[in-house]
Protein backbone atom coordinates (compact mmCIF):
# COMPACT_ATOMS: atom_id res chain seq x y z
CA UNK A 1 0.00 0.00 0.00
CA UNK A 2 1.57 3.53 -1.14
CA UNK A 3 2.05 6.24 2.08
CA UNK A 4 -0.63 8.13 0.10
CA UNK A 5 -3.43 5.32 -0.11
CA UNK A 6 -1.94 4.18 3.69
CA UNK A 7 -2.79 7.77 4.56
CA UNK A 8 -6.05 7.68 3.26
CA UNK A 9 -7.05 4.75 4.44
CA UNK A 10 -5.72 5.18 8.19
CA UNK A 11 -7.47 8.56 8.82
CA UNK A 12 -10.62 7.11 7.35
CA UNK A 13 -10.67 4.64 10.40
CA UNK A 14 -12.17 4.95 13.47
CA UNK A 15 -10.98 2.70 15.70
CA UNK A 16 -13.40 2.08 19.06
CA UNK A 17 -13.56 -0.96 21.54
CA UNK A 18 -14.75 -3.91 20.46
CA UNK A 19 -17.43 -3.79 23.54
CA UNK A 20 -18.36 -0.41 22.19
CA UNK A 21 -18.65 -1.29 17.87
CA UNK A 22 -20.75 -4.60 19.06
CA UNK A 23 -23.66 -2.30 18.52
CA UNK A 24 -22.58 -2.56 14.81
CA UNK A 25 -21.17 -5.94 14.49
CA UNK A 26 -22.60 -8.40 16.90
CA UNK A 27 -23.33 -12.08 17.28
CA UNK A 28 -26.53 -12.00 14.90
CA UNK A 29 -24.02 -11.12 11.90
CA UNK A 30 -22.08 -14.23 11.89
CA UNK A 31 -26.25 -16.32 11.78
CA UNK A 32 -25.71 -14.79 8.31
CA UNK A 33 -21.75 -15.24 7.83
CA UNK A 34 -19.78 -17.47 8.61
CA UNK A 35 -16.67 -14.93 8.72
CA UNK A 36 -16.01 -11.05 7.97
CA UNK A 37 -12.80 -9.09 8.01
CA UNK A 38 -11.81 -6.28 10.79
CA UNK A 39 -8.99 -4.15 10.66
CA UNK A 40 -6.65 -3.29 14.07
CA UNK A 41 -4.39 -0.92 14.76
CA UNK A 42 -1.04 -2.82 15.86
CA UNK A 43 0.96 0.07 17.05
CA UNK A 44 0.27 -0.61 20.56
CA UNK A 45 -1.24 -4.16 20.14
CA UNK A 46 0.54 -7.57 20.42
CA UNK A 47 -0.32 -8.56 17.28
CA UNK A 48 1.37 -12.45 17.77
CA UNK A 49 -0.72 -13.07 21.24
CA UNK A 50 -4.32 -11.74 18.75
CA UNK A 51 -3.46 -14.33 16.28
CA UNK A 52 -3.02 -16.76 19.20
CA UNK A 53 -6.72 -16.77 20.26
CA UNK A 54 -9.46 -19.17 18.02
CA UNK A 55 -11.40 -17.78 15.23
CA UNK A 56 -8.63 -14.85 14.41
CA UNK A 57 -6.42 -15.06 11.06
CA UNK A 58 -3.94 -12.36 9.45
CA UNK A 59 -5.58 -11.41 5.93
CA UNK A 60 -4.69 -9.70 3.35
CA UNK A 61 -4.15 -6.06 2.54
CA UNK A 62 -2.18 -5.69 6.14
CA UNK A 63 0.86 -3.46 6.29
CA UNK A 64 3.04 -3.34 10.22
CA UNK A 65 1.02 -0.40 10.83
CA UNK A 66 -2.62 -1.43 10.33
CA UNK A 67 -4.00 -5.64 10.68
CA UNK A 68 -6.36 -6.50 8.73
CA UNK A 69 -8.10 -9.95 10.36
CA UNK A 70 -10.22 -12.43 9.16
CA UNK A 71 -12.26 -13.50 11.88
CA UNK A 72 -15.37 -16.32 12.68
CA UNK A 73 -17.71 -15.82 15.61
CA UNK A 74 -15.21 -17.12 17.87
CA UNK A 75 -13.14 -14.93 16.71
CA UNK A 76 -15.15 -12.14 17.31
CA UNK A 77 -15.84 -13.30 20.98
CA UNK A 78 -12.40 -13.56 21.81
CA UNK A 79 -12.11 -9.60 20.43
CA UNK A 80 -15.06 -8.45 22.23
CA UNK A 81 -13.52 -10.31 25.51
CA UNK A 82 -9.94 -9.37 25.33
CA UNK A 83 -11.15 -5.50 24.80
CA UNK A 84 -9.36 -5.10 21.75
CA UNK A 85 -10.56 -2.58 19.47
CA UNK A 86 -11.09 -2.89 15.82
CA UNK A 87 -13.22 -1.51 12.78
CA UNK A 88 -15.73 -2.72 10.90
CA UNK A 89 -17.28 -1.71 8.13
CA UNK A 90 -20.20 -4.03 6.35
CA UNK A 91 -18.87 -5.64 3.49
CA UNK A 92 -19.45 -4.97 -0.25
CA UNK A 93 -22.26 -7.54 -2.06
CA UNK A 94 -20.59 -8.53 -4.93
CA UNK A 95 -22.79 -8.42 -8.00
CA UNK A 96 -22.82 -12.46 -8.90
CA UNK A 97 -23.35 -13.91 -12.32
CA UNK A 98 -23.34 -17.65 -12.30
CA UNK A 99 -23.70 -20.04 -15.18
CA UNK A 100 -25.35 -23.39 -15.02
CA UNK A 101 -24.31 -26.70 -16.90
CA UNK A 102 -27.39 -26.41 -18.65
CA UNK A 103 -26.94 -22.56 -20.09
CA UNK A 104 -23.02 -23.74 -20.67
CA UNK A 105 -24.00 -26.30 -22.99
CA UNK A 106 -26.08 -24.95 -25.07
CA UNK A 107 -24.34 -21.80 -25.52
CA UNK A 108 -20.59 -22.60 -25.64
CA UNK A 109 -18.89 -23.45 -29.27
CA UNK A 110 -16.71 -25.55 -28.62
CA UNK A 111 -13.22 -25.36 -30.21
CA UNK A 112 -13.45 -22.06 -30.74
CA UNK A 113 -11.92 -19.23 -28.84
CA UNK A 114 -14.52 -18.28 -26.14
CA UNK A 115 -15.77 -14.84 -25.03
CA UNK A 116 -14.29 -13.17 -22.30
CA UNK A 117 -16.10 -14.79 -19.14
CA UNK A 118 -18.12 -12.60 -17.43
CA UNK A 119 -19.59 -15.05 -14.80
CA UNK A 120 -18.47 -17.77 -12.02
CA UNK A 121 -19.11 -20.95 -13.33
CA UNK A 122 -21.22 -23.39 -10.73
CA UNK A 123 -19.12 -26.66 -10.12
CA UNK A 124 -20.72 -28.76 -12.19
CA UNK A 125 -19.98 -26.21 -14.97
CA UNK A 126 -16.05 -25.78 -14.37
CA UNK A 127 -15.86 -29.37 -14.38
CA UNK A 128 -17.32 -29.44 -17.37
CA UNK A 129 -15.29 -26.63 -19.19
CA UNK A 130 -11.99 -28.76 -18.27
CA UNK A 131 -12.98 -31.26 -19.70
CA UNK A 132 -14.22 -29.94 -22.76
CA UNK A 133 -10.80 -28.70 -23.40
CA UNK A 134 -9.35 -32.24 -23.46
CA UNK A 135 -12.29 -32.88 -25.90
CA UNK A 136 -11.81 -30.17 -27.91
CA UNK A 137 -8.09 -30.35 -28.07
CA UNK A 138 -6.74 -33.85 -27.39
CA UNK A 139 -3.75 -33.34 -28.97
CA UNK A 140 -2.60 -30.29 -26.66
CA UNK A 141 -4.67 -30.80 -23.46
CA UNK A 142 -5.36 -33.61 -20.98
CA UNK A 143 -7.05 -32.93 -17.36
CA UNK A 144 -5.42 -34.22 -14.42
CA UNK A 145 -6.99 -35.07 -11.05
CA UNK A 146 -5.06 -33.68 -8.93
CA UNK A 147 -7.30 -35.43 -6.20
CA UNK A 148 -10.67 -35.99 -5.12
CA UNK A 149 -11.63 -34.63 -1.50
CA UNK A 150 -13.71 -36.07 0.82
CA UNK A 151 -16.59 -33.58 -0.07
CA UNK A 152 -16.63 -35.27 -3.43
CA UNK A 153 -15.25 -32.13 -5.36
CA UNK A 154 -12.23 -32.78 -7.32
CA UNK A 155 -8.60 -30.54 -7.60
CA UNK A 156 -8.28 -30.02 -11.77
CA UNK A 157 -5.25 -29.00 -13.17
CA UNK A 158 -4.92 -28.89 -17.10
CA UNK A 159 -1.88 -29.98 -18.32
CA UNK A 160 -1.43 -28.67 -21.48
CA UNK A 161 1.63 -29.43 -24.24
CA UNK A 162 2.43 -30.00 -28.02
CA UNK A 163 4.11 -33.65 -26.98
CA UNK A 164 1.35 -35.17 -24.37
CA UNK A 165 2.49 -38.21 -23.01
CA UNK A 166 6.22 -37.88 -23.96
CA UNK A 167 9.09 -37.10 -21.47
CA UNK A 168 10.49 -33.76 -22.83
CA UNK A 169 13.46 -31.56 -21.42
CA UNK A 170 11.15 -28.56 -21.02
CA UNK A 171 10.88 -26.54 -17.69
CA UNK A 172 7.59 -27.20 -15.91
CA UNK A 173 5.34 -24.56 -15.64
CA UNK A 174 2.28 -24.12 -12.77
CA UNK A 175 -0.62 -21.25 -12.75
CA UNK A 176 -2.40 -21.80 -9.57
CA UNK A 177 -5.54 -19.94 -8.24
CA UNK A 178 -7.88 -19.26 -5.38
CA UNK A 179 -6.23 -21.47 -2.53
CA UNK A 180 -8.48 -19.09 -0.73
CA UNK A 181 -11.64 -19.85 -1.64
CA UNK A 182 -13.04 -16.05 -1.16
CA UNK A 183 -10.40 -14.63 -3.45
CA UNK A 184 -12.11 -15.83 -6.59
CA UNK A 185 -10.89 -13.16 -9.58
CA UNK A 186 -8.31 -15.43 -10.91
CA UNK A 187 -10.12 -18.82 -10.66
CA UNK A 188 -12.12 -17.33 -13.79
CA UNK A 189 -9.30 -15.77 -15.45
CA UNK A 190 -6.98 -19.00 -15.19
CA UNK A 191 -10.12 -20.97 -17.72
CA UNK A 192 -10.06 -18.07 -19.77
CA UNK A 193 -6.10 -18.75 -20.21
CA UNK A 194 -6.39 -22.33 -20.63
CA UNK A 195 -8.44 -21.28 -23.70
CA UNK A 196 -6.27 -18.91 -25.01
CA UNK A 197 -3.29 -21.22 -25.17
CA UNK A 198 -5.43 -24.07 -26.91
CA UNK A 199 -7.35 -21.84 -29.19
CA UNK A 200 -4.14 -20.10 -30.48
CA UNK A 201 -2.21 -22.78 -30.62
CA UNK A 202 -0.67 -22.28 -34.64
CA UNK A 203 -1.62 -19.00 -34.82
CA UNK A 204 -0.41 -16.67 -32.38
CA UNK A 205 3.53 -17.27 -32.18
CA UNK A 206 4.16 -16.48 -28.79
CA UNK A 207 1.24 -18.55 -27.60
CA UNK A 208 2.73 -21.56 -29.70
CA UNK A 209 6.26 -21.36 -28.82
CA UNK A 210 5.23 -21.65 -25.26
CA UNK A 211 3.19 -24.82 -25.81
CA UNK A 212 5.93 -25.85 -27.80
CA UNK A 213 8.51 -25.31 -25.08
CA UNK A 214 7.09 -25.28 -21.78
CA UNK A 215 5.31 -28.09 -20.07
CA UNK A 216 2.26 -26.65 -18.58
CA UNK A 217 0.27 -27.09 -15.99
CA UNK A 218 -2.85 -24.63 -14.63
CA UNK A 219 -5.06 -25.07 -12.01
CA UNK A 220 -8.13 -22.54 -11.72
CA UNK A 221 -9.08 -23.61 -8.49
CA UNK A 222 -7.01 -24.58 -5.46
CA UNK A 223 -9.51 -24.69 -2.79
CA UNK A 224 -13.49 -25.82 -4.51
CA UNK A 225 -14.96 -26.33 -0.90
CA UNK A 226 -14.04 -23.17 0.24
CA UNK A 227 -15.42 -21.09 -2.76
CA UNK A 228 -18.54 -23.20 -2.55
CA UNK A 229 -19.30 -23.40 0.68
CA UNK A 230 -23.27 -22.41 0.29
CA UNK A 231 -23.26 -24.88 -2.44
CA UNK A 232 -22.80 -25.88 -5.75
CA UNK A 233 -24.67 -23.85 -7.74
CA UNK A 234 -23.16 -20.13 -5.61
CA UNK A 235 -19.46 -18.43 -4.93
CA UNK A 236 -21.24 -15.94 -3.14
CA UNK A 237 -21.01 -17.78 0.30
CA UNK A 238 -17.18 -18.75 -0.45
CA UNK A 239 -14.95 -18.34 2.20
CA UNK A 240 -10.92 -18.51 2.98
CA UNK A 241 -10.82 -21.95 4.27
CA UNK A 242 -11.52 -25.23 3.45
CA UNK A 243 -14.18 -27.01 4.70
CA UNK A 244 -12.44 -27.89 8.24
CA UNK A 245 -12.13 -24.04 8.55
CA UNK A 246 -8.56 -24.47 7.85
CA UNK A 247 -6.01 -21.48 5.79
CA UNK A 248 -4.59 -23.20 3.47
CA UNK A 249 -1.64 -20.69 2.54
CA UNK A 250 -0.80 -21.25 6.54
CA UNK A 251 -1.30 -25.35 5.98
CA UNK A 252 1.96 -26.17 4.43
CA UNK A 253 5.63 -27.32 6.50
CA UNK A 254 7.57 -23.34 7.02
CA UNK A 255 11.32 -23.28 5.89
CA UNK A 256 12.01 -21.63 9.50
CA UNK A 257 8.72 -22.50 11.49
CA UNK A 258 8.58 -26.28 10.79
CA UNK A 259 6.22 -29.12 9.14
CA UNK A 260 2.85 -27.36 10.78
CA UNK A 261 3.97 -23.74 11.35
CA UNK A 262 -0.24 -23.33 12.50
CA UNK A 263 -0.37 -25.90 14.87
CA UNK A 264 -2.68 -27.80 12.33
CA UNK A 265 -2.66 -31.18 10.91
CA UNK A 266 -1.92 -31.37 6.61
CA UNK A 267 -5.14 -30.85 5.15
CA UNK A 268 -6.48 -32.93 2.11
CA UNK A 269 -5.79 -30.02 -0.28
CA UNK A 270 -2.18 -29.50 1.09
CA UNK A 271 -1.17 -33.14 1.09
CA UNK A 272 -2.78 -33.14 -2.59
CA UNK A 273 -0.55 -30.08 -3.60
CA UNK A 274 2.22 -31.58 -1.85
CA UNK A 275 2.11 -35.03 -4.12
CA UNK A 276 1.46 -32.64 -7.01
CA UNK A 277 4.88 -30.77 -6.71
CA UNK A 278 6.95 -34.04 -5.75
CA UNK A 279 5.34 -35.57 -8.99
CA UNK A 280 5.69 -33.00 -11.74
CA UNK A 281 8.72 -31.17 -10.65
CA UNK A 282 7.49 -28.07 -10.73
CA UNK A 283 10.51 -25.16 -11.95
CA UNK A 284 8.38 -21.66 -12.43
CA UNK A 285 5.59 -21.15 -10.90
CA UNK A 286 2.76 -18.45 -9.59
CA UNK A 287 -0.15 -18.94 -7.08
CA UNK A 288 -2.90 -16.11 -7.78
CA UNK A 289 -4.91 -14.62 -4.39
CA UNK A 290 -7.18 -11.69 -4.05
CA UNK A 291 -7.68 -9.08 -1.64
CA UNK A 292 -4.85 -6.45 -2.73
CA UNK A 293 -3.31 -5.51 -5.97
CA UNK A 294 0.56 -6.14 -6.06
CA UNK A 295 2.90 -9.26 -6.71
CA UNK A 296 4.37 -10.46 -3.53
CA UNK A 297 7.72 -12.70 -4.01
CA UNK A 298 10.11 -14.79 -1.51
CA UNK A 299 10.80 -15.14 1.06
CA UNK A 300 7.26 -14.79 2.97
CA UNK A 301 9.13 -16.07 5.94
CA UNK A 302 12.73 -15.14 6.20
CA UNK A 303 13.63 -11.88 6.50
CA UNK A 304 16.86 -12.40 4.68
CA UNK A 305 16.66 -11.74 1.10
CA UNK A 306 16.91 -14.83 -1.24
CA UNK A 307 19.54 -15.68 -3.32
CA UNK A 308 18.16 -14.42 -6.36
CA UNK A 309 16.35 -11.30 -5.05
CA UNK A 310 17.59 -9.16 -8.06
CA UNK A 311 15.82 -11.31 -10.21
CA UNK A 312 12.49 -11.67 -8.34
CA UNK A 313 12.74 -7.72 -8.76
CA UNK A 314 13.54 -8.36 -12.00
CA UNK A 315 10.44 -10.30 -12.93
CA UNK A 316 7.65 -8.84 -10.70
CA UNK A 317 8.77 -5.17 -11.61
CA UNK A 318 8.06 -6.65 -15.34
CA UNK A 319 4.93 -7.91 -14.72
CA UNK A 320 3.48 -5.02 -13.10
CA UNK A 321 4.73 -3.15 -15.87
CA UNK A 322 2.94 -4.64 -18.35
CA UNK A 323 -0.01 -4.67 -16.31
CA UNK A 324 0.53 -0.68 -16.00
CA UNK A 325 0.45 -0.31 -19.78
CA UNK A 326 -2.74 -2.20 -20.22
CA UNK A 327 -4.69 -0.63 -16.84
CA UNK A 328 -5.69 2.98 -15.29
CA UNK A 329 -3.83 4.65 -13.35
CA UNK A 330 -3.66 3.58 -10.00
CA UNK A 331 -4.40 -0.13 -10.72
CA UNK A 332 -1.56 -2.31 -9.31
CA UNK A 333 0.40 0.27 -7.78
CA UNK A 334 0.74 -0.58 -3.87
CA UNK A 335 4.14 -0.65 -2.07
CA UNK A 336 6.91 -0.65 -4.57
CA UNK A 337 4.37 0.60 -7.75
CA UNK A 338 3.04 -2.80 -7.44
CA UNK A 339 5.81 -5.18 -6.13
CA UNK A 340 6.75 -6.16 -2.54
CA UNK A 341 9.51 -9.02 -0.57
CA UNK A 342 6.20 -10.68 1.25
CA UNK A 343 8.52 -10.54 4.51
CA UNK A 344 8.59 -6.37 4.30
CA UNK A 345 4.97 -6.19 3.74
CA UNK A 346 4.24 -9.35 6.36
CA UNK A 347 5.43 -12.51 8.00
CA UNK A 348 3.85 -15.74 6.38
CA UNK A 349 4.78 -18.79 7.88
CA UNK A 350 3.20 -22.19 6.29
CA UNK A 351 2.47 -20.63 2.76
CA UNK A 352 2.87 -22.25 -0.41
CA UNK A 353 4.74 -19.91 -1.97
CA UNK A 354 7.90 -20.47 0.38
CA UNK A 355 7.11 -24.09 0.19
CA UNK A 356 7.99 -24.35 -3.38
CA UNK A 357 10.55 -22.41 -3.31
CA UNK A 358 12.44 -23.88 -0.14
CA UNK A 359 11.25 -27.46 -0.43
CA UNK A 360 11.31 -28.33 -3.86
CA UNK A 361 13.82 -25.92 -5.04
CA UNK A 362 11.77 -24.09 -7.57
CA UNK A 363 10.49 -20.21 -7.91
CA UNK A 364 7.13 -19.19 -7.37
CA UNK A 365 5.66 -15.98 -6.64
CA UNK A 366 2.54 -14.86 -5.44
CA UNK A 367 0.30 -12.28 -7.73
CA UNK A 368 -2.62 -10.66 -5.35
CA UNK A 369 -5.13 -9.93 -8.73
CA UNK A 370 -7.46 -7.90 -7.43
CA UNK A 371 -8.75 -5.34 -4.11
CA UNK A 372 -12.06 -6.94 -4.09
CA UNK A 373 -12.13 -10.86 -3.30
CA UNK A 374 -14.81 -11.50 -5.14
CA UNK A 375 -15.03 -9.37 -8.30
CA UNK A 376 -18.04 -8.01 -9.70
CA UNK A 377 -19.06 -10.37 -12.14
CA UNK A 378 -18.99 -7.54 -15.34
CA UNK A 379 -15.33 -6.70 -14.11
CA UNK A 380 -14.07 -10.34 -14.64
CA UNK A 381 -13.56 -9.35 -18.79
CA UNK A 382 -11.51 -5.80 -17.49
CA UNK A 383 -9.08 -7.41 -14.99
CA UNK A 384 -8.49 -10.11 -17.74
CA UNK A 385 -7.59 -7.58 -19.76
CA UNK A 386 -5.21 -6.16 -17.37
CA UNK A 387 -3.21 -8.90 -16.85
CA UNK A 388 -3.47 -11.28 -19.65
CA UNK A 389 -0.35 -10.27 -21.47
CA UNK A 390 1.96 -10.41 -18.12
CA UNK A 391 0.61 -13.61 -17.44
CA UNK A 392 1.94 -14.64 -20.86
CA UNK A 393 5.05 -12.58 -20.00
CA UNK A 394 5.59 -14.56 -16.71
CA UNK A 395 5.51 -17.61 -18.48
CA UNK A 396 7.64 -17.27 -20.97
CA UNK A 397 10.45 -16.38 -18.11
CA UNK A 398 10.40 -20.49 -17.85
CA UNK A 399 12.15 -20.33 -21.48
CA UNK A 400 15.09 -18.17 -20.15
CA UNK A 401 17.76 -18.68 -17.55
CA UNK A 402 20.04 -21.61 -17.36
CA UNK A 403 19.30 -25.06 -18.35
CA UNK A 404 20.99 -28.35 -19.33
CA UNK A 405 21.60 -32.11 -18.62
CA UNK A 406 24.12 -33.50 -16.40
CA UNK A 407 25.01 -37.25 -17.08
CA UNK A 408 27.58 -39.62 -15.95
CA UNK A 409 30.56 -39.53 -18.05
CA UNK A 410 31.18 -43.19 -18.32
CA UNK A 411 27.51 -43.94 -19.42
CA UNK A 412 25.89 -41.16 -20.73
CA UNK A 413 23.23 -42.03 -17.86
CA UNK A 414 21.59 -39.43 -16.15
CA UNK A 415 22.42 -37.73 -12.79
CA UNK A 416 20.87 -36.61 -10.01
CA UNK A 417 23.13 -33.65 -8.98
CA UNK A 418 23.31 -30.27 -7.37
CA UNK A 419 23.82 -27.10 -9.54
CA UNK A 420 24.84 -24.33 -7.31
CA UNK A 421 26.95 -21.44 -7.04
CA UNK A 422 29.28 -21.27 -4.65
CA UNK A 423 29.33 -17.94 -2.23
CA UNK A 424 26.03 -17.03 -3.63
CA UNK A 425 23.67 -19.80 -3.01
CA UNK A 426 22.01 -20.17 0.74
CA UNK A 427 18.68 -21.35 2.04
CA UNK A 428 18.11 -23.86 -0.61
CA UNK A 429 18.30 -21.26 -3.62
CA UNK A 430 20.64 -24.16 -5.50
CA UNK A 431 18.96 -26.25 -8.07
CA UNK A 432 18.75 -30.57 -8.78
CA UNK A 433 18.80 -32.01 -12.12
CA UNK A 434 16.28 -34.59 -12.88
CA UNK A 435 16.97 -37.96 -11.92
CA UNK A 436 14.60 -39.15 -14.95
CA UNK A 437 16.50 -37.18 -17.89
CA UNK A 438 19.38 -35.41 -15.88
CA UNK A 439 17.33 -32.26 -16.55
CA UNK A 440 18.15 -28.37 -14.75
CA UNK A 441 16.55 -25.24 -14.76
CA UNK A 442 17.98 -22.10 -13.15
CA UNK A 443 16.86 -18.47 -13.36
CA UNK A 444 19.33 -15.77 -12.46
CA UNK A 445 19.41 -12.19 -13.41
CA UNK A 446 21.90 -11.50 -15.98
CA UNK A 447 26.17 -11.26 -14.46
CA UNK A 448 29.04 -13.74 -14.74
CA UNK A 449 28.59 -17.04 -12.42
CA UNK A 450 30.91 -19.47 -11.51
CA UNK A 451 28.40 -22.80 -10.91
CA UNK A 452 29.26 -25.96 -9.34
CA UNK A 453 27.92 -29.22 -9.96
CA UNK A 454 28.27 -32.37 -7.35
CA UNK A 455 26.51 -35.69 -6.92
CA UNK A 456 27.21 -37.74 -4.35
CA UNK A 457 30.07 -41.26 -5.80
CA UNK A 458 31.18 -38.81 -8.45
CA UNK A 459 33.92 -36.00 -8.86
CA UNK A 460 32.62 -32.51 -8.58
CA UNK A 461 32.50 -29.68 -11.96
CA UNK A 462 32.86 -26.25 -12.24
CA UNK A 463 32.21 -23.93 -14.73
CA UNK A 464 32.42 -20.14 -15.43
CA UNK A 465 28.73 -19.04 -17.16
CA UNK A 466 27.21 -15.58 -18.39
CA UNK A 467 23.77 -14.98 -18.39
CA UNK A 468 22.36 -12.61 -20.16
CA UNK A 469 18.43 -11.21 -20.06
CA UNK A 470 16.02 -12.93 -21.88
CA UNK A 471 18.02 -15.24 -22.89
CA UNK A 472 18.93 -18.94 -22.70
CA UNK A 473 21.95 -20.32 -21.80
CA UNK A 474 22.96 -23.78 -22.13
CA UNK A 475 25.74 -26.02 -19.84
CA UNK A 476 25.76 -29.55 -20.33
CA UNK A 477 28.02 -31.57 -17.85
CA UNK A 478 29.45 -34.91 -17.49
CA UNK A 479 30.15 -36.00 -14.31
CA UNK A 480 32.72 -38.90 -14.01
CA UNK A 481 32.13 -41.53 -10.59
CA UNK A 482 35.46 -40.88 -7.73
CA UNK A 483 38.48 -42.16 -8.49
CA UNK A 484 38.50 -41.15 -12.46
CA UNK A 485 39.33 -37.56 -13.91
CA UNK A 486 37.05 -34.65 -13.75
CA UNK A 487 37.34 -32.24 -16.06
CA UNK A 488 36.78 -30.03 -18.56
CA UNK A 489 39.01 -30.65 -21.24
CA UNK A 490 42.51 -30.39 -19.12
CA UNK A 491 44.85 -27.69 -19.57
CA UNK A 492 47.80 -29.49 -18.90
CA UNK A 493 48.72 -32.90 -19.26
CA UNK A 494 49.48 -35.57 -16.91
CA UNK A 495 49.04 -33.08 -14.12
CA UNK A 496 49.11 -33.78 -10.13
CA UNK A 497 48.43 -31.61 -7.38
CA UNK A 498 49.86 -31.41 -4.20
CA UNK A 499 49.69 -28.93 -1.20
CA UNK A 500 53.54 -28.02 1.38
CA UNK A 501 52.65 -25.37 4.01
CA UNK A 502 51.13 -22.71 2.58
CA UNK A 503 51.03 -23.21 -1.06
CA UNK A 504 49.76 -25.21 -3.61
CA UNK A 505 51.71 -26.72 -6.48
CA UNK A 506 50.96 -28.07 -10.04
CA UNK A 507 53.70 -30.64 -11.44
CA UNK A 508 53.20 -31.09 -15.04
CA UNK A 509 55.36 -31.42 -18.25
CA UNK A 510 53.88 -28.23 -19.23
CA UNK A 511 54.39 -24.65 -17.82
CA UNK A 512 50.84 -23.21 -17.67
CA UNK A 513 51.18 -18.72 -17.61
CA UNK A 514 48.16 -16.81 -17.54
CA UNK A 515 45.85 -18.88 -15.43
CA UNK A 516 43.73 -18.73 -12.03
CA UNK A 517 43.82 -21.20 -9.40
CA UNK A 518 40.35 -21.56 -6.98
CA UNK A 519 40.79 -23.52 -3.88
CA UNK A 520 36.86 -24.15 -2.15
CA UNK A 521 36.33 -26.48 0.84
CA UNK A 522 34.42 -29.58 0.21
CA UNK A 523 31.01 -27.72 0.21
CA UNK A 524 31.70 -25.09 -2.23
CA UNK A 525 32.80 -22.12 -0.43
CA UNK A 526 35.83 -20.87 -1.94
CA UNK A 527 38.31 -20.32 0.47
CA UNK A 528 40.92 -17.94 -2.09
CA UNK A 529 41.36 -17.35 -6.13
CA UNK A 530 44.94 -16.33 -6.86
CA UNK A 531 46.86 -16.30 -10.13
CA UNK A 532 49.32 -19.16 -10.77
CA UNK A 533 52.80 -18.15 -10.73
CA UNK A 534 55.40 -20.54 -11.19
CA UNK A 535 53.34 -23.02 -11.07
CA UNK A 536 52.05 -22.12 -7.75
CA UNK A 537 49.84 -20.15 -5.52
CA UNK A 538 50.68 -18.82 -2.01
CA UNK A 539 47.67 -19.59 0.15
CA UNK A 540 47.10 -16.90 2.93
CA UNK A 541 46.87 -19.83 5.39
CA UNK A 542 47.97 -23.47 5.54
CA UNK A 543 44.84 -25.52 5.02
CA UNK A 544 43.87 -28.08 7.49
CA UNK A 545 43.64 -31.70 7.33
CA UNK A 546 40.55 -32.43 4.85
CA UNK A 547 39.51 -32.60 0.84
CA UNK A 548 39.79 -29.81 -1.12
CA UNK A 549 38.51 -29.15 -4.77
CA UNK A 550 40.84 -26.84 -6.54
CA UNK A 551 39.73 -25.24 -10.08
CA UNK A 552 42.35 -24.32 -12.72
CA UNK A 553 41.23 -21.86 -15.17
CA UNK A 554 42.49 -20.37 -18.36
CA UNK A 555 41.07 -18.58 -21.46
CA UNK A 556 37.94 -19.66 -19.87
CA UNK A 557 38.83 -23.84 -20.13
CA UNK A 558 38.60 -24.93 -16.84
CA UNK A 559 40.03 -27.94 -14.48
CA UNK A 560 38.91 -29.44 -11.39
CA UNK A 561 40.76 -31.64 -9.15
CA UNK A 562 40.61 -33.03 -5.69
CA UNK A 563 43.14 -31.87 -3.17
CA UNK A 564 43.31 -34.09 0.10
CA UNK A 565 45.36 -32.66 3.04
CA UNK A 566 46.83 -35.41 5.57
CA UNK A 567 48.50 -33.45 7.91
Amino acid sequence: MNTLVKGIFLSAIILVSSTAFSQQLDLSYFDKKETTQVSVETEELDLDRILSYEGIYLDHGSTHEVAKLYITRSGFLNLRENDIPFSWTIPKKANIQMKSLEDYNSEILKADCMEPMDFYPEYETYVQMMYDFEEAYPDLCEIIEIGTLSSGRKILAAHIGDQLGVQEEEPNFLYTSSMHGDELAGFPMMIMYIDMLLCNYGTDTMMTELVDNVNIYINPLANPDGAYRGGNQTVEQAIRFNNQFVDLNRNFPDPKEGPNPDGRNHQEETLLFMDFAEQYDIHLSCNIHGGVEVCNYPWDTFIEKHADDDWWIDVTRAYADTVHIHAPQGYMTDFNDGITNGYEWFNVAGGRQDYMTYFHRGREFTLEISTDKLLDSELIPTYWGYNKDALLNYMNEARYGLRGRISDCDTGLPILAEISIPEHDKQNSSVFSSEADGSYYRYLAEGQYEIMVTAEDYDTLFADINIVDKSTIRFDGELCPLGGVSTVDNIISSTNIYSIKNKIFLNGTDEIVNATMSVYSINGQMIQKSPIVDMSINLNYPLSTGIYLVCVEKDGIISTYKLMITQ
